[in-house]
């Protein structure tokens, strides 16, 4: 049989909560006359109102939907019922030879991804004075935006703080615009992850002060890039916003192991849909994240399903921090494993210090700690170990209510996205068993 899949990933896969109610209500073997596998894909037809059943697939490698059902949703109630019921009862799908429906449109899929594997590995010619040209103009633009960003910095400090909370949501925009102006997304991206401080909170203060000394910080490091080594070069370029080519990245030499999906975040950026994958290797015990980006109306090219672990090659790109990568040569595995974690506390924060020394500009610094409790003081939750050592944690209610009835308040293991000032917790282990829950950006 194929990968097998639980409910909560199935769940991450779905585009809102209407859909997972919907896709749950047709995982019944009765709404489905028809139900087979191949190595490949599952599929289905599903009886709906009208006269044709649709006629739903599911690409089982990579994870990827196709129905005939008029929905502009990705994937749809079908699909994701048809997997819900597969992941629930494998016993009822038949081995079959596929159709040409299913065939022709995996065979599709498999064409485009040679296709893009090729593409990647051909030489293309270059015209390296016209590069230079438009690399020394956008140098340019960089340092007038730059200019304007430090000003205002200065200006919006000399004003005071206090006030910025009420006028958190127009304050930023137009230097936000000003950095997309001047080709240094980048830097507008972090103004926006400012502007979306929750300034509700008292640590507010804390996180505003830290983000605006590492965007004056940024700012100014790129005024002295060329006297920086070469990987410091790379990583600034990078945190400023020049892209480094997928090309380029692939023809690097990879990390080849087993790699466990321990988190998934969605978010929206002027409409395009965002994944952002974190990936943890058995036998290096790096993190790497894998950044996703998909149109409206489009299909992602895969799914890393949380949990789920994945035979493969990770092409970091270029820079210091060495956490973002491509996937190279990438299978599902039915390799499962836990990972290595921090015994405590002190020797997570110890690691938080040397990963902030060596790159400050990192937001979110990846950890795997074990033996921990949630434990509340006043509005404030903490991450509580064993030696009473405590940091200041980010859990919604209803993830912190689930943490509590699946440990009964037990020691768990945790996955942590760590920043200055908060902690957020992401995914847990609780006897061998994982858990995460959807983590949604709008």
């Amino acid at each position: 049989m194929l990968q097998n899949l639980t409910e909560e990933q199935i769940v991450q896969l779905a585009p809102d909560a209407a859909s997972v109610k919907a896709g749950k209500g047709l995982a019944v073997k009765s709404k489905w006359p028809l139900l087979h596998f191949s190595q490949r894909a599952v599929w289905g037809h599903c009886q709906g109102s009208g006269k044709n059943p649709y006629q739903t697939v599911v690409d089982m490698n990579e994870i990827a939907f196709r129905c005939s059902c008029p929905s502009r949703k990705f994937p749809c109630k079908h699909g994701l019922g048809l997997l819900l019921l597969y992941a629930a009862h494998p016993e009822l799908f038949s081995s079959e030879e596929e159709p040409d429906w299913v065939s022709e449109w995996l065979s599709k899929r498999e064409a485009k991804a040679e296709k893009k594997e090729q593409k990647a590995k051909s030489d293309k010619p270059v015209d390296e004075e016209a590069q230079a040209r438009r690399a020394a103009s956008r140098h340019k633009k960089v340092l007038d935006g730059i200019d304007d960003l430090q000003i205002w910095i200065k200006d919006l400090l000399r004003n005071g703080l206090l006030n910025v909370p009420e006028r958190a949501y127009s304050l930023f925009d137009n230097i936000a615009r000003r950095m997309v102006d001047a080709q240094a997304t980048g830097l507008a991206n972090r103004l926006r992850a400012i502007q979306e401080i929750d300034f509700y909170k008292e640590s507010w203060k804390y996180i505003l002060t830290d983000r605006l000394s590492k965007l004056y910080l940024l700012s100014e490091s790129y005024r002295h890039i060329d006297a920086q080594p070469e990987d410091w070069k790379w990583e600034i370029r990078t945190q400023i916003g020049y892209p480094q080519s997928k090309e380029e990245v692939l023809a690097g030499e990879g990390v080849r192991d087993e790699w466990m999906v321990v988190h998934r975040r969605v978010s929206d950026q002027n409409g395009v849909r965002m994944s952002a994958y974190w990936l943890y290797g058995k036998e290096s015990r790096r993190f790497a994240v894998y950044l996703d980006f998909t149109a409206p109306g489009k299909l992602p090219d895969f799914n890393l399903l949380p949990g789920s672990t994945y035979s493969a090659e990770i092409c970091y790109y270029k820079g210091v921090a060495q956490i973002r990568g491509l996937l190279r040569d990438y299978s599902p595995s039915d390799n499962r494993f836990i990972p290595e974690f921090c015994h405590d506390l002190d020797e997570a924060t110890s690691l938080y210090r040397k990963t902030m020394r060596e790159n400050p500009f990192v937001e979110e610094i990846p950890m795997l700690v074990d033996n921990l409790r949630i434990a509340s003081k006043g509005k404030d939750l903490y991450l509580l170990d064993a030696a009473g050592k405590a940091v200041v944690a980010e859990v919604d209610d209803a993830i912190k209510t689930d943490i509590l009835a699946i440990t009964g308040g037990k020691p768990f293991s945790v996955f942590i996205l760590a920043g200055n000032v908060v902690w957020q917790l992401k995914s847990i282990w609780s006897e061998s068993e994982f858990y995460s829950w959807k983590d949604e950006i709008n």
